[in-house]
């Protein structure tokens, strides 16, 4: 006999429904119906076959819903099956598809519980599945059906692989059966390895102030639901990752700008790609928001888009401010040689001040056109040349 002190103690699993609790209503579009969480099932939903109402989720076979009689009855509310044999309420389904329907429904309703504490109570919120379905392997989980007046949103929260054709089916389906103006939502979990490739992080100014927003590289399937325009994100606890796209680019020099030197580390940056990032997409930047999100108007992520939007004009400003900086650069390192500055005379006329009015002019002689040709001056015979008279001539001659 072992010793206290070597004795393990296990705790007990935690149980998963049993399908008899469980049944796909083919008359309120494929609600699933839960009665652990339907206390009013009894008094609500009719009794019995009901035409074939209910269905089983994992076999697909017509339930009869058995309810007590009476409000005072201890008997438990249950989906039986209509069959023979020693054990009616046996479902004659797989074991292993079962039980991962039963993991499908536990998945759907936990998000459901989540959801339901989070959003307005003006928010209806149901789990819906394909009565299609019913007795099939489900390649998803139940989808979770939110509505507020005309606006409605179909919320996936798959937790496996999927190949391209089960994702084009779902969303053709939504479409088909909701409508195109539906909001189409993908939720994954932030720590699915499957669903989750991280990338690292980056940094980004919002309002000049740094954050840190975490980075991941999207999976093919997770590319397809995006480029169909439906909206993708991952659930971290409390919040909701929603993600936008980025790749780097590099600034090409224009006419008058250098990126050399020092300055070339600025050539190399980032630019982003909202509201959904675009195919070429290197990663995905991830907005961190609660949960309430899922409350805004038309069950759009208004508030992502705010702060894509505020990532983008931060982007253009940040271009030009480099783009500035290159010119300085190129300024500096490429002098403009400075040009003589040649002064010219203004030889136009100015109006004479009154002084100048006043004042005797010369006359100054004309230059003669070429009709008038001057007359030479006479010449002077030294001989016939008479001196001039003047008194000197009568001194002596010392003393002259």
């Amino acid at each position: 006999m072992s010793s206290p002190s070597t004795r393990t103690t296990t705790r007990p699993r935690p149980r998963l429904p049993r399908l008899s609790e469980y049944a796909i209503d083919t008359a309120d579009h494929g609600r699933v119906i839960d009665l652990r969480r339907e206390p009013d099932a009894p008094t609500r939903l009719p009794r019995g076959k009901n035409n074939g109402r209910y269905r089983c989720c994992a076999c697909g076979k017509a339930l009869i819903f058995a309810a007590p009689a009476t409000t005072g009855s201890g008997f438990t509310p249950r989906f039986r099956h209509d069959a023979g044999g020693a054990d009616p309420d046996r479902c004659k389904a797989p074991a292993a598809r079962a039980a991962a329907i039963q993991a499908d429904l536990t998945r759907a309703f936990t998000l459901h519980n989540r959801l339901s504490l989070a959003l307005p109570p003006a928010i209806t919120i149901r789990v819906e599945i394909d009565p299609a379905l019913a007795g099939t392997a489900w390649p998803l989980p139940p989808a979770l059906v939110l509505r507020r007046g005309r606006h409605l949103a179909v919320i996936d929260h798959p937790h496996r692989l999927l190949n391209q054709h089960t994702t084009q089916t779902r969303l053709h389906s939504v479409r088909t059966h909701y409508g195109d103006h539906t909001a189409h939502w993908w939720i994954y979990d932030r720590d699915d390895p499957n669903a989750f490739d991280y990338a690292g992080t980056h940094t980004v100014r919002i309002s000049g102030e740094p954050t840190v927003h975490d980075k991941l590289r999207p999976t093919r399937e997770q590319r397809c639901v995006n480029a169909a325009g439906t909206q993708v994100c991952w659930l971290a606890g409390e919040k909701l990752l929603i993600p936008y796209g980025g790749r780097p680019i590099t600034h090409h020099a224009r006419t008058g700008e250098d990126w050399s030197g020092p300055t070339a580390r600025w050539a190399h940056d980032w630019t982003i790609s909202h509201p959904h990032p675009e195919p070429g997409a290197a990663w995905w930047g991830l907005i961190p928001l609660p949960l309430t999100t899922l409350a805004q108007p038309a069950f759009r992520p208004l508030p992502a888009h705010r702060l894509m939007a505020a990532l983008a004009a931060s982007q253009r400003r940040r271009e030009e401010h480099r783009r500035a900086l290159a010119r300085t650069a190129h300024h500096q390192n490429h002098p403009t040689p400075s040009t003589p500055v040649q002064l010219t005379l203004d030889t136009a006329l100015t109006t004479p001040t009154r002084d100048e009015a006043t004042t005797p002019t010369a006359v100054l002689p004309l230059a003669p056109t070429p009709d008038q040709t001057p007359e030479p001056l006479p010449r002077v015979d030294p001989k016939n040349h008479k001196t001039r008279w003047n008194w000197r001539r009568f001194l002596p001659r010392r003393w002259r």
